[in-house]
Parts: C-alpha cells; sequence; structure tokens
C-alpha cells in the first residue's frame, strides 16, 4: 500500500525529469530523528519564514522528527529554499528560468536538497510540490481528508530532480457565495495553497460595470444608462456615452493606482441583459461590438501609464459572439463554457477571438447550486471523466488560464475539486491514476467498495434510491475492511453525506405523496442535518439556508397549515455541531434498515450502436412468441396508419428506403392540444439533417408533413412535439421492410454528450404496451423514471408467455427500478404498461428502444448477435 502511494505521488509532478546518481542519499530523518535542517537565512522574509515553518510542520507529520531551521555550516545537510535571485549561479546551471514565475526545481545532492524557484510564489509551489512528490495530500479542505504517508526513515536518492510548472498560468475553484464561515474559509485557504492554485497572472474578469458606474447614480445621471424600449433602465450602462466611457477608464486606472501588485482589472458588463439601445449604441453594431469596443479603449488607456497590466471580461451570454473590430492589446478573454448564445462551437469561438487580437482563457462551471443542488453525478465535478477530458481540450487551445464556478460540496464533488487542480498543473496527468491515488490514499483496504461508490458519480449515474442503496452497502463493506482512525473519520464524513442524501429523498418525497406532517417532519430534519454539516464544507449548505435559494427549495413547507415562518428560520440555528462517530454509526445503520426492502442493481456502462436491425426479420420466434401478435398485425394492415404513438417528446427510428415518400399525420391528443413544431429529419450516423419543416395547425386540429427519402438506411425523426403541443404520429402505410418503428429512450441528458429528447410519454393506454428487447445474457435491467407526470405511476412488466415479472409497481420521480431477468426470459421481447400521464422512460442494460408492437422495435445490431449464433 505504501508503495502504491509513492508511485503515485511521484506521478503528480507533471513535466519532470528524474535522474539516477551515484548510489547516496540525502537524508532527512533517520529512525525519526533529524539528519539535517531547513536554511533559513538571515533577514528571511516573515513570509519565508512561515514557509520554512510549514515544511517543518509536515514533515514532522511524516517522519516524527523536528527538522531545525536557520542557518547551516556548508558541509551539514541542509534543505536550501532559494530563488534565482539568492543563487544566481546555480539558477544558470539549472536553467532556471525556463520554468517561468511559479515553476520549480527539486534537486538532491549528497549534502543538499535544493527547493529552487524563480520567485517566492514558485518557492511556495516547491516546497508543496515536495512535500507531495513524497506522500502529503491534501484531498479536501477539511483536515479528515489530509492524509500524510509515516515514514521515520525519510531519505532521497542523490541525483534525483524533478522541475515543474503549471500548464495554466492561472488556477482556481472557487466557491459561489464563498466560504462562509471562519473555519471553511481558513480550511479553503489552506487548500488552495497545499494544491498550488491560483497563480501569478490573476484574472479579474467578472461583473464590473457597476464598479465604475453604480446604480446609485441612475437619480442623477439616467444618460450614463442603458435606454430599452424607449426607457431608461439602471441594468447596464451606456457604453457610446463619453462620460461613461471617460468613467470606466479612470475606474480602471484608479485600481491600479492603488494595487501596484494588480494583474488585471475587469470590464465586464453586468450580469444578465438590458443592453442600450440609443442611437449611438446601435451604430457601434452588437453588444459585442460594444461591449469589446469599450475594453478596448480602456486597455489602450491602461497601457500608456501601465504597460504591462490587463482588462478582463468574458465572452459570455450576450456578448460571446466575436466582434466585428479587432481586440486591442491588453485586452484578456475568459471564454465562457455556458450561457453560450451563438452557434458557434467552443473552437470556433476560440479561433475567432484569438484571430481578433485577444489573449484567451477559459471560464468553466465545475458546480452551480440551482443547477446540481448537491447531488451525486450531477455537476460537471463530480464526473471526472468529463472534467479530465475538457481540461485538456481548454490547455490544447492555447488557453491559458483556468477558473471554475464551483460550490463549497466536497461530498459529491470533492475527488474532481481535487482532480481538478492537479489536472490544471499538469494536464496530461491520467485521471485513472488521480482516482486511484485518492482511493488507496484516503481509504486504504476499503479503496474497493469506495471506488464503486464514487465510480458511479464519475460517470455520471443519476441520483436515485437504487444509487443511495448501492453506496450505503458499499460503504458497510468499507467499513468492514478498514480500521484504521484515519480512514474511519473519512468514511464517517461519507456517511454523513450519505445521510443528507436520504434525508433530501424524504423530503422529496414527502412533498410529492405525503401528508402535511411528513413534509414538516422531513423539512425539519433536513434544515437541521444540513446546517450541522457547513463547517465539513459536504455539502453547500449556505445557499441551501440562507440564500434566495431556500425559498424555492423549501416552498412546499409554506403549505403547511400553522408552521409559522419564524419556527422555519429557528431549524437554521437549532444545532450546529458535526455528528460523532457514533451518532454517525447509528444514522448509517438507520440509512441501511430504510432501503432494506428496495432491489437495487447495477447499471453498467456499455453503449450499444446505432447500427438498427428489425427484430422481426432477426428474432422472428420472439415476435411470433407474443400471442396477440397477429391480431396486432392484422389491424395495422386493415388501417391506414400504424398504431399510433401518443408521444410528448422523443426521436422515432425507423429503417428507409431510397425514394420513398414519407408521410406523417400529427393528430393532436385532444381539443385543447395545438400541433405546432419544428420536425427534423436525420440519417443516422450524419450529422446535417435529411429534412426538416414546420408543422402547424389550429388548436385541436391535426396537421401532416412529408418528404422523400434520399437513400437506404435508418432515420431518426425528431417531431418537434412538446407540452401542450402534444401529438399523435401516424406514419402512413410503408413498403415492405420499412414498418419497423421505434422510440428512443435511453438517457437524453448523457453527461458529456450532446443533448437529446427524452422519451416522455403523454398519456399511456393501459390496452396498448410498449415493447423492448431483453438481449440473450442480460441478468438484470433497470428502468428510470427521470419525471413522473403524476404523483406516481403504477409499472408492469410481463413476458410473452403472460408471466409477470413487476406487477403494479408504484414509482415515483426519480425512482429506477432494478428488474432481475427471471431464468429463460432473456433473449426475449418484453412488454411495459405505465399508468401515469407525462412519464419519461430511460432502460439501461438492455437496448434503449421502445415500440408500440413487437414486430415494430428496432435495435443495435450486436444485441442479436449472439442469439442469432446460438
Amino acid at each position: 500500500m505504501r508503495r502504491l502511494a509513492l508511485i503515485a505521488a511521484v506521478a503528480l509532478l507533471p513535466g519532470c525529469g528524474l535522474l539516477r546518481g551515484p548510489a547516496g542519499w540525502f537524508v532527512v530523518a533517520d529512525g525519526g530523528e533529524p539528519r539535517c535542517r531547513i536554511v533559513v537565512r538571515e533577514g528571511a522574509s516573515r513570509e519565508r519564514i512561515a514557509l520554512a515553518g510549514d515544511l517543518q510542520h509536515w514533515l514532522r507529520e511524516m517522519t516524527g522528527a523536528t527538522v531545525p531551521t536557520g542557518p547551516a555550516a556548508p558541509k551539514e545537510p541542509a534543505i536550501v529554499l532559494g530563488t534565482a535571485g539568492e543563487f544566481p549561479e546555480k539558477a544558470r546551471n539549472e536553467k532556471l528560468s525556463d520554468l517561468g514565475p511559479e515553476g520549480f526545481l527539486l534537486l538532491a545532492e549528497r549534502s543538499r536538497l535544493w527547493l529552487l524557484a524563480n520567485t517566492e510564489l514558485g518557492l511556495q509551489n516547491a516546497v508543496y510540490g515536495f512535500l507531495e512528490s513524497v506522500g502529503c495530500r491534501w484531498y479536501f479542505p477539511d483536515p479528515v481528508w489530509t492524509v500524510v504517508r509515516k515514514d521515520p526513515n525519510l531519505k532521497l536518492r542523490e541525483g534525483m530532480r524533478i522541475a515543474a510548472k503549471p500548464a495554466f498560468d492561472y488556477r482556481r475553484v472557487w466557491y459561489g457565495w464563498g466560504p462562509r464561515t471562519d473555519k471553511l474559509r481558513d480550511d479553503y485557504n489552506a487548500w488552495l495553497k497545499h494544491n498550488r492554485q491560483l497563480g501569478a497572472f490573476q484574472t479579474d474578469c467578472g461583473h464590473a460595470y457597476e464598479r465604475y458606474v453604480p446604480q446609485s447614480l441612475f437619480k442623477d445621471h439616467p444618460e450614463w444608462f442603458a435606454l430599452v424600449k424607449g426607457e431608461r433602465k439602471a441594468a447596464q450602462i451606456c457604453t457610446s456615452n463619453p462620460e461613461v466611457e471617460k468613467r470606466v477608464i479612470e475606474g480602471v486606472l484608479a485600481l491600479f493606482r492603488k494595487e501596484p501588485e494588480r494583474v488585471m482589472a475587469s470590464v465586464e458588463p453586468n450580469d444578465g441583459g438590458g443592453y442600450c439601445e440609443c442611437e449611438r449604441c446601435a451604430a457601434l453594431g452588437s453588444p459585442s461590438d460594444r461591449v469589446f469596443l469599450l475594453a478596448s479603449h480602456v486597455a489602450k488607456a491602461v497601457r500608456k501609464e501601465f504597460p504591462d497590466k490587463w482588462v478582463g471580461l468574458y465572452a459570455y451570454a450576450f456578448h460571446c459572439e466575436p466582434p466585428r473590430e479587432p481586440i486591442a492589446p491588453g485586452v484578456y478573454v475568459q471564454v465562457t463554457t455556458g450561457f453560450r448564445y451563438t452557434k458557434l462551437s467552443f473552437e470556433e469561438q476560440v479561433t475567432a477571438f484569438r484571430k481578433l487580437g485577444a489573449r484567451l482563457g477559459v471560464y468553466d462551471y465545475f458546480s452551480v447550486y440551482p443547477w446540481d443542488w448537491d447531488l451525486p453525478g450531477a455537476a460537471k465535478a463530480s464526473r471526472v471523466v468529463d472534467l479530465a477530458r475538457d481540461i485538456r481540450r481548454y490547455r490544447e487551445l492555447g488557453l491559458s488560464t483556468y477558473d471554475a464556478e464551483s460550490s463549497c460540496n466536497w461530498g459529491p464533488n470533492g475527488l474532481g475539486y481535487w482532480t481538478a487542480s492537479k489536472l490544471m498543473w499538469g494536464p496530461r496527468l491520467n485521471s485513472n491514476s488521480l482516482a486511484l491515488d485518492f482511493l488507496v490514499n484516503a481509504f486504504g483496504k476499503a479503496a474497493e467498495p469506495m471506488g464503486r461508490v464514487y465510480g458511479r458519480w464519475a460517470w455520471g449515474e443519476r441520483f436515485s434510491p437504487r444509487q443511495l442503496k448501492l453506496a450505503l452497502l458499499d460503504l458497510k463493506d468499507a467499513y468492514q475492511q478498514e480500521s484504521e482512525p484515519g480512514v474511519r473519520a473519512r468514511l464517517d464524513r461519507v456517511a454523513m453525506y450519505l445521510h443528507w442524501l436520504r434525508l433530501h429523498l424524504d423530503y422529496e418525497r414527502a412533498t410529492r405523496i405525503g401528508e402535511p406532517e411528513d413534509i414538516q417532519r422531513c423539512g425539519k430534519e433536513l434544515i437541521v442535518y444540513s446546517r450541522r454539516l457547513m463547517d465539513t464544507g459536504l455539502i453547500h449548505a449556505y445557499p441551501m439556508l440562507f440564500s434566495e435559494w431556500f425559498k424555492s427549495r423549501f416552498r412546499a413547507l409554506e403549505k403547511v397549515k400553522g408552521l409559522e415562518p419564524k419556527e422555519v428560520e429557528a431549524w437554521k440555528e437549532e444545532r450546529a455541531g458535526v455528528p460523532s462517530a457514533e451518532e454517525t454509526a447509528r444514522l448509517l445503520a438507520d440509512d441501511l434498515k430504510r432501503f432494506e426492502g428496495l432491489a437495487a442493481e447495477e447499471i453498467h456502462r456499455q453503449e450499444f450502436s446505432q447500427k438498427l436491425v428489425s427484430v422481426a426479420e432477426r428474432l422472428p420466434e420472439a415476435v411470433a412468441s407474443w400471442r396477440q401478435a397477429a391480431r396486432l398485425s392484422q389491424m395495422v394492415q386493415a388501417s391506414r396508419l400504424h398504431p399510433r404513438l401518443c408521444v410528448e417528446s422523443g426521436v422515432h427510428y425507423f429503417i428507409g428506403r431510397k425514394g420513398e415518400q414519407l408521410k406523417l399525420a400529427f393528430a393532436p391528443f385532444d381539443a385543447g392540444h395545438t400541433v405546432d413544431g419544428h420536425w427534423v429529419l436525420r440519417r443516422v450516423g450524419e450529422e446535417r439533417p435529411v429534412a426538416e419543416g414546420d408543422v402547424k395547425a389550429e388548436k385541436g386540429q391535426a396537421a401532416t408533413m412529408e418528404t422523400v427519402l434520399p437513400a437506404d438506411g435508418v432515420y431518426a425523426l425528431d417531431p418537434g412535439t412538446g407540452y401542450w403541443k402534444t401529438a399523435e404520429l401516424g406514419f402512413a402505410p410503408r413498403p415492405r421492410g420499412g414498418r419497423p418503428l421505434s422510440v428512443w429512450a435511453g438517457r437524453a441528458d448523457q453527461p458529456g454528450k450532446p443533448k437529446g429528447q427524452p422519451f416522455r410519454l403523454w398519456l399511456p393506454r393501459q390496452d396498448q404496451p410498449l415493447y423492448f428487447l431483453v438481449p440473450k445474457g442480460v441478468g438484470h435491467l433497470v428502468i428510470g423514471f427521470p419525471s413522473v407526470g403524476q404523483a406516481k405511476t403504477s409499472l408492469t412488466l410481463r413476458t410473452a408467455d403472460g408471466k409477470v415479472v413487476l406487477e403494479d409497481k408504484a414509482v415515483l420521480q426519480g425512482d429506477q427500478v432494478s428488474v432481475r431477468v427471471p431464468e429463460g426470459k432473456d433473449g426475449a421481447i418484453w412488454s411495459l404498461s405505465l399508468s401515469s400521464l407525462r412519464c419519461v422512460v430511460e432502460l439501461y442494460n438492455v437496448p434503449p428502444y421502445l415500440a408500440r408492437h413487437p414486430g415494430e422495435l428496432l435495435v443495435p445490431q450486436e444485441a442479436v448477435e449472439l442469439e442469432a449464433q446460438r
């Protein structure tokens, strides 16, 4: 285990060269006794003395030895902390200048361990880079997550040389709403330092017009603010007003004069829209044209007085489009990964801004509280695979800084935040190796079961009772595997987070199917426990409890008769103490009991191809085994249209032939619905649409569309229907071989992939179930319900011989139903019946396609190959 940790530690320092010299050693400690000293020169700065003291502290934690500080005799073994200015010859010989302001060099000689850098910031990185290389880890800010490898005989081979510098000039994982307690603040600042976050090129691109032209001036100078629909509004400034431009320039210059160390000052617009529509602004062009023109004017003024300073802003929302005119030197642009109101791809956007002359960074969204609500797998930060891919891609695009809007929620996202801090320094590091480093060092013998927990989150599985039960079982296994106190303290933190998820789930369910007293009880439990977790940083407790989002999240409490707002507010301060180990153990036992009767199966991380084939052709016996198949076939033949499937949203797949005239009828569900959509037809495997168009009719009236298929192949039709525009699609009789028609029922928002259309039924018909294939060899499947239109729905599954696999299962929103496949019932078509309005359905572990008739099923070719071979 210790050897694994050391191997992983060396891998954390990218861009390093390791040279082997003579068979000698620089000895830090031997048998827990110091064998060197830390050199602190006379007259050293307070910061240098503090840095040396921190190095001394962590070496003592590792070795048990207190390495003394102070001057060293010429041949006395010493750890030397120094800058290029203090050791110019050494710096020149080692080419220290190549490492920039933040890079560092670690060099072991017989009597010297050199920790060298060009600046004090680089030297700080050298100290923590060295400590990391010998086994210190600060995974999460909470000290519980600090892991120090114990080695009373610490020594480094003579000739060891590690040179490293960051890939991004500024790196920041930061909290929306900030760290809101003293402990959170201290822990967070220490984590930034230990993990070499921030940097020499400190960006400032946030919303800033309010700094220079505050809204408090609106009353006296409305002409300085935006004209919107003929009326001055204070949301934005009028950038074409000469006085406004003058105030912005003077404000930026004043910042640089007041703060000489400042690198950049933002000139980013205030958040939101409301841009000026006056004649002068309109003459300048789009919001992008105006925003970047003002930035260029400010940058020119700044560079006259401060040639090395920058003005910063985002390419974001209404000004994410590249402007028409070149951007002046001194303008820094962070391209945002969200709120991209542009048809350009991210790469095209970056290329365009670079051609205009801007220096570029990236502004990413690792976690935003109202987007992911502290749930596992919901935020980008949970999904380590996506995170690693994107950080590497952004560096390859030449982006030089990385700002990541995040949350103080290390329960679901901690592994991602820590991994990101490593990848921002070295994007070529392997994310799997980083995850292994975390699991082995943080959980010891319990690494395997905890790997299953974090693995589900990393792959972006939806949170559900099924997922929570699996995590609880894995955690129980982890406790049984490991008795080391530090590991068990970290397992306790995971247990606290899982209990919080249980309380979240109980409250959400109470709001849907519970009585008022259930809502009040569950709401109180969740609020009180959330406040108790605040200082652990496991969840983002501040916005949950004390921001405008509290009302949104706990709106159901307002409807509880007799419950006063003052009483709810008092819950937030009822208890503040973090749960003890004993309490946590009791809560874990209670959580396990809570889900005792729930079936919970794993979701396989498999991807089916879109090489679709007809089940009727490949597995005719499976289709024929349905007793009602012949009756349904006769009904199809007697009708001009196939049996209609009433779908609010979904993508329909079918096999088409070249020259076939495709005709569809859009019949509104009832007289209250209006057919109004934009349909898009694509050939599977091709990005560009084959055809598209609008379909529209008066309320309650039907509409039609038709087009000619240009080639043989599998086609995907998105009918463009939606809420209260729901329509039954009727396909006109089609040529032989072109009949199979399926609706895709996979995950529409799969992390890391383009967003698709969820399969959302409008109103299921009990006498017309949906059919799907359970391929040979499938032992279990999972059916997910991200949303259920009513409080709950019943779910019934049957096989062709009439056997009911699952009957009248009450399913709530967010459930994922686990189903074991009975012996001999694989390699067959099953039926699925629902009772509730507007259910979204997702199939896992089986091909994600549903059809109204068993013979209409299309499935991936590989799903039937095994059966065909048999």
